[in-house]
């Protein structure tokens, strides 16, 4: 195993080599300066539906259930729960046709935090459909070894572009998932700051993770905080590497397993299966046959990017026309004969 470890980084470091020079032309963060992206064509739908009701008890969150949205819409956001009064109530983000695409937020990418390089639209609380202002969710990445956020930097850019603020950690180790948590500390106490460029902007009740190999490792580990709630993790690598087994059947939301079936550094069996074997949640385990290690996973991600944004819009933004992308027998990855479909516990 140990030499499994080693082949893995010699891959890896040889991978920044070549992807690093493709990144740059990607606009790569640094750690002071801001990157802004030209505006991203969004997808054609419907109008939004009408927001819905908060809880009780001034918790923010999806109240209720949206209202009916015209063909291609997405049920409304809840509101917020007051403590007397009018309840506010917040638009919800524009429906996609295309999950694949870029969506319709220009982006911005900027070093923050104690290591964090944070990918998000470019004028955050805006570009909503309704009334009132947008309140964005947030996932969490971790790198894979020997990597940095600039290899996974057109992915990340791209959850952004759909509306999410995406913080990556700027390690190579991100196995234990603590510096993905550390990033998730510096955005709740930046939601509460007056004068942050977050203050009010995100919904912290909407918290997702992903990650790559090791980082897909530390993405389930991160999982098992409770202000986590759904996780998607790329081909992780979860032998050693400060992964802890016994966080795979203490997740608290359900989870999108990705997995390659080229992949021979992090292979679906030796790595995956375990996890799916653990994992307390419903799991909706997807192998794109075509999908290997150090390209497929890596840039944009390739034929991963479509899934994960609509599973990350579907848990985190309540968009219902990603549901049929994974429940059913008849699901369109179901359906798909570049995927190979498990579940577990899931619809």
């Amino acid at each position: 195993m140990a030499a499994l470890v080693r082949k893995a980084d010699e891959v890896m470091r040889a991978l920044l080599v070549l992807a690093g020079a493709a990144a740059l032309g990607c606009g790569s963060a640094d750690s002071a300066g801001i990157v802004a992206e030209g505006p991203s064509a969004g997808g054609a739908g419907g109008a939004a539906g009408v927001a819905g009701t908060g809880g009780v008890g001034g918790a923010a969150g999806f109240g209720g259930s949206g209202g009916a949205g015209a063909v291609g819409g997405v049920a409304g956001v809840g509101g917020v729960a007051g403590t007397g009064g009018a309840e506010p109530s917040f638009a919800s983000f524009p429906p996609v046709s295309d999950f694949a695409a870029a969506g319709p937020f220009s982006t911005v990418q900027k070093g923050e935090g104690p290591s964090c390089t944070i990918f998000r639209p470019g004028f955050l609380g805006l570009g909503g459909v309704g009334e009132g202002p947008l309140l964005h969710p947030i996932i969490l990445w971790g790198n894979g070894t020997t990597a940095s956020p600039p290899i996974y930097a057109p992915a990340l850019r791209h959850w952004a572009s759909h509306g999410f603020v995406v913080a990556a950690a700027n390690t190579s180790n991100a196995g234990t998932g603590r510096q993905m948590l550390d990033c998730l500390d510096f955005l709740v106490a930046e939601h509460s700051r007056a004068g942050s460029d977050y203050e009010g902007h995100l919904n912290l009740s909407r918290v997702g993770a992903s990650g790559h190999s090791q980082g897909g490792g530390g993405s389930i580990m991160v999982g098992a905080d409770p202000r986590v709630g759904v996780t998607a993790p790329l081909q992780p690598f979860v032998t050693g590497l400060g992964h802890d087994a016994s966080k795979q059947s203490q997740q608290t939301g359900p989870m999108f397993l990705m997995s390659g079936g080229l992949d021979v550094i992090a292979s679906r069996r030796s790595q995956q299966q375990p996890v799916f074997d653990h994992v307390n949640t419903p799991t909706f385990w997807g192998t794109l046959k075509s999908g290997d290690h150090l390209i497929t996973a890596v840039g944009d991600i390739g034929g991963y990017r479509g899934p994960s944004t609509a599973w990350f819009r579907l848990h985190l933004m309540g968009d219902e026309n990603a549901r049929p992308w994974f429940e059913g027998t008849n699901c369109v990855l179901c359906q798909d004969s570049g995927w190979e479909i498990e579940k577990k516990n899931h619809p």
